[in-house]
């Protein structure tokens, strides 16, 4: 006599935000099983028929089926496996993505375990089919490719009297293992059901995980995995201060997905660790560009922070301090644009865009920054160096005291 029991216990790639979906999903199964067991009066219909039984009853109970579980324990095992797996994929996928696949693993679990069942296969001739399993199988199955890379720790409890074994404990491995290993469970005790009598739907375990392997193979989730599992090598390497395979595995990572600002950004830290400059700044001009292309003002600003922050205003061109500087002023951050119009004149004081700057630092100062003492020097500054022409006129004009700044150019 034996017993082994496992079950997933997390992912190392936790949800980074609230999946409503899953969560929804979830309330779903609650509730239909309330209604089944307890409730079955709520309405006039009989919640019974919702049960796939196969050549028998309504055409949509191979999809209803899925939401509808036995006993608790049959509920709370497939939540626990559920509230796994179903986070993880739905902050990749998006919440209409992650319904619309798991009514398709249902579906595929379920007619799997008609076709077992209308053959007399594993013992199972003639048994019926509820429960999320087939489509959780098939989460898995998705996940065994969407999510390379990542580890998952299973909770488990072996008994076994006659070997004098009575132990639990819980293990991290690699996720391929952990999904190897249910579906080698799976397997085994499918083969042994026609002696056990078991009438847990192996067919729908089996049928849903290939259809989540064919699913992902399909749409390209594979290659999605691929590149996500590259970006948490690079970063494990980076942490770990193993500078050139970072750089290894960012730089696979552009070649799959050459327009990653997330792969580009990571390469050009790592490019700055390893002294490599000029290919750094080059992967910071990429970003940078391409978040002005989107519009987006806080990537712009944020990127733009770094940038400097690892480079220097020297590695940066006039254009490229001034634009930053815009981008902080459209942010309200009217400290942070005085601080950098302050560094573009320091770097670059013969360039026509120096006094231009010059003058917003004596503005913003004055103005939105509040700092009237920095006001007062750089309003000294651009008398002593602007030339003749329009900046020194304005200032002239518009600072004779400073309380009375009342615009800018």
């Amino acid at each position: 006599m034996y017993f082994f029991f496992f079950y997933p216990l997390g992912l190392d790639r936790v949800s980074r935000r609230h999946p409503p979906m899953t969560s929804a999903l979830m309330v779903v199964f609650v509730v239909a099983f309330f209604w089944l067991h307890y409730l079955p009066w709520w309405f006039t219909f009989n919640p019974w028929n919702l049960v796939y039984f196969p050549g028998w009853g309504s055409p949509w109970a191979v999809v209803t089926a899925a939401f509808m579980h036995n006993g608790w324990l049959h509920l709370l095992g497939n939540m626990v496996y559920f509230q796994v797996f179903g986070p993880a994929l739905e902050n990749r996928l998006g919440g209409p993505r992650i319904l619309l696949y798991f009514l398709i693993w249902a579906v595929a679990g379920n007619l799997a375990h008609g076709f077992v069942s209308a053959l007399g296969l594993l013992g199972q001739g003639g048994l019926g089919v509820m429960g999320a399993s087939g489509a959780i199988a098939g989460m898995m199955g998705f996940s065994l490719l969407r999510l390379q890379g990542t580890r998952i720790e299973i909770g488990w409890w072996v008994l076994a009297p006659l070997a004098g074994q009575n132990r639990v404990g819980r293990t991290g491995m690699p996720l391929a293992l952990g999904v190897l290993l249910w579906v080698g469970w799976q397997v085994i005790q499918a083969s042994l059901s026609p002696l056990t009598g078991s009438t847990v739907s192996f067919g729908a375990h089996l049928g849903g995980f290939a259809m989540g392997l064919i699913l992902a193979k399909l749409l390209g989730a594979d290659r999605e995995g691929h590149i996500e599992n590259l970006l948490a090598r690079g970063q494990r390497s980076m942490r770990e201060g193993s500078f050139f395979p970072a750089a290894g595995e960012f730089a696979r990572l552009l070649e799959l997905k050459p327009d990653s600002v997330v792969g580009k950004l990571e390469l050009a830290r790592t490019m700055m660790l390893l002294k490599r400059q000029e290919e750094a700044d080059r992967l910071y001009r990429e970003v940078f560009a391409g978040h002005q292309r989107s519009g987006d003002v806080d990537a712009v600003v944020e990127v733009a922070a770094e940038w400097l922050r690892q480079s220097g205003p020297e590695n940066l061109t006039p254009a490229e301090l001034s634009r930053i500087a815009h981008y902080q002023e459209l942010r309200l951050d009217a400290r942070g644009a005085l601080e950098t119009y302050r560094k573009l004149h320091e770097a670059h004081p013969d360039d026509p865009l120096a006094q231009r700057a010059l003058v917003r630092v004596v503005v913003l100062a004055a103005g939105q920054a509040r700092s009237p003492e920095v006001a007062d020097q750089y309003i000294g500054l651009a008398r002593d160096s602007l030339p003749p022409g329009a900046w020194r006129e304005f200032l002239e004009r518009e600072f004779t005291r400073p309380e009375s700044v009342r615009a800018g150019p």
